[in-house]
């Protein structure tokens, strides 16, 4: 069993969807959604030189309308903070 320990990495790795799951969660305060409310969490990764070589995207899905919110950072850089802003950006596109 080999039990390399990488001395440059600052913490350990979290599990990615452990990650989404609160991701999830602070989606569903920062709109106060209930738990009937659908919440899909992705990471893409994206070839085009004009954006950003990974975009998580949180589409919240409700009955007749989807929202999608974008954050320009990996799956596991997301913070609490970094999806309060997209939230708040969303709801400030709807009608």
């Amino acid at each position: 069993m080999n039990s390399f320990v990488n001395p440059f990495m600052q913490q350990a790795p979290r599990p990615v969807f452990a990650h989404a799951a609160e991701i999830k969660r602070w989606t569903r305060q920062a709109l106060e959604l209930d738990q009937k409310v659908v919440i899909s969490v992705n990471e893409i990764a994206c070839p085009q030189p004009d954006c950003p070589p990974q975009e998580t995207v949180i589409l919240v899905l409700r009955a007749g309308n989807a929202v999608k919110l974008s954050i320009h950072k990996a799956l596991a850089d997301v913070s609490e903070a970094d999806v309060i802003d997209a939230a708040r950006t969303a709801e400030a596109l709807e009608p």
